[in-house]
């Protein structure tokens, strides 16, 4: 199957999470089944996608003519088989218990056509552990962040069995809805984000606990020097132009080396400085570097400033 031959989007799981991934889909023009065993589920999620639909106009983000031409691109249904009829690709959002997954998965590799690639939005469970042998080749993770018809990111998570072909229309499909996909090379618990949130979160906790700090300072302190650089320069390549020897020698003190820093180190590619490091400058002197990436914070922060974003929500 290619991306062309994309025609429906099913969507298994109405609560938190299934109003946004629905939007995610029926936004970029798809045909969108959503389901749930529950009316009520499937009634709250209508009004919440529907004034999701009104903020993204208000925004402009679509035309207002538009709100009404999305939503009824979308079935809310109580019929799993309805549900499952013709769906090219399905996206799991049920709640994170194994045994729920286990027997909806199961339902789903009787109900979809054998072309159907089946994903599922956990990043706790391996599910691939849960999946029937039969759609293992066409099984994945999709992993969106709420709320994800605003969110770009995508976590595509392949298991051990997973096809080339799955993977690939997969980011395809990503791309196609306006989406970020960063694919992972296989499952671990929490993905990226979660884990590097996790690591964040644990840490301010400790600070706390510790009584070094307060809550607030805290994100005072975030959301006024990484708030600003993250969406710059990330979390890697802000080693980069810290210099991955000085980054090395820090790791040695505290003994623990990673290594491949060491490796890059051991071959010159020191970051920034050296025209290479994680990433490769192709070419270009450090000044021209640092002007690009200083040009980009001045704007980000202006515009953070603009927004009063270092003030509590």
């Amino acid at each position: 199957m290619e991306l062309r031959d994309v025609k429906k989007i099913a969507v298994f799981g109405a609560g938190t999470m299934g109003p946004g991934l629905a939007l995610v889909f029926a936004l970029a023009g798809y045909p969108v089944s959503i389901y749930s065993r529950k009316r009520e589920t499937l009634t709250r999620a209508r009004q919440v996608m529907d004034s999701a639909l009104v903020t993204l106009a208000a925004h402009r983000t679509i035309a207002a003519e538009e709100v009404e031409t999305v939503s009824a691109r979308i079935d809310a249904t109580q019929s799993l088989t309805a549900a499952a009829d013709e769906a090219d690709f399905v996206l799991e959002s049920i709640v994170e218990d194994k045994e729920a997954k286990r027997e909806l998965f199961s339902q789903l590799a009787e109900l979809c056509p054998e072309r159907t690639i089946l994903a599922s939005n956990t990043s706790s469970l391996n599910i691939f552990e849960l999946l029937p042998e039969s759609i293992q080749r066409r099984s994945l993770c999709a992993h969106f962040f709420t709320p994800a018809h605003i969110i770009p990111l995508v976590e595509v998570v392949p298991g051990p069995g997973t096809a080339a072909e799955a993977l690939s229309l997969t980011v395809a499909l990503m791309q196609a809805c306006g989406k970020s996909p960063v694919v992972m090379k296989r499952f671990a618990p929490g993905f990226i984000v979660n884990r590097i949130q996790r690591a964040i979160g644990e840490t301010a906790m400790d600070m706390i606990e510790e009584g070094l700090v307060d809550p607030a300072d805290i994100d005072q302190a975030v959301k006024a020097s990484l708030g600003v650089r993250l969406p710059v320069v990330g979390v890697m390549q802000t080693f980069d132009f810290q210099g991955l020897d000085m980054l090395l020698a820090y790791q040695k003190n505290v003994d623990k080396v990673y290594t491949f820093v060491q490796a890059l180190v051991e071959q010159g590619s020191v970051g920034v400085k050296a025209g290479r490091g994680i990433y490769d400058y192709q070419g270009r002197s450090e000044t021209e570097v640092l002007a690009r990436r200083d040009a980009l914070y001045l704007k980000m922060l202006d515009h953070l400033r603009s927004l009063g974003a270092f003030e509590p929500v």
